[in-house]
């Protein structure tokens, strides 16, 4: 993996997990529900998308300055990482499966993902 798709990687999960935490707040919750995990990421992904692209992009040109490799070399690996939705969003209920377990402080039983 690139430093550029390890960096975008990194801005992907701080993204999520301060939206995860923004969440939790504005919904005056401790964790999300499992059963409701589903639910809440579909929503959140079909709203944050685009401005989870541009967030990403914006904090790339921050983040590199002169070495920032353009914007469409940035375009192109950001739509290979969101041509699937699904595949996206199973990905982030089992980040937070596994956050929220982690958080709970009790061993994540991975049978039922």
């Amino acid at each position: 993996m690139s430093d550029i798709q390890k960096t975008i990687k990194d801005l992907i999960y701080f993204y999520v997990k301060e939206n995860y935490k923004k969440y939790l707040t504005d919904n005056k919750i401790q964790i999300i529900p499992e059963n409701e995990i589903t639910k809440v990421i579909d929503e959140l992904y079909t709203q944050k998308k685009e401005h989870l692209k541009g967030f990403i992009q914006s904090s790339l040109k921050v983040m590199l300055k002169e070495n920032y490799p353009g914007d469409q070399l940035i375009t192109n690996l950001t739509l290979n990482i969101f041509s699937d939705d699904e595949l996206c969003k199973n990905r982030l209920s089992l980040e937070i499966k596994v956050y929220q377990g982690m958080e709970k402080n009790k061993s994540v039983d991975y049978s039922g993902l």
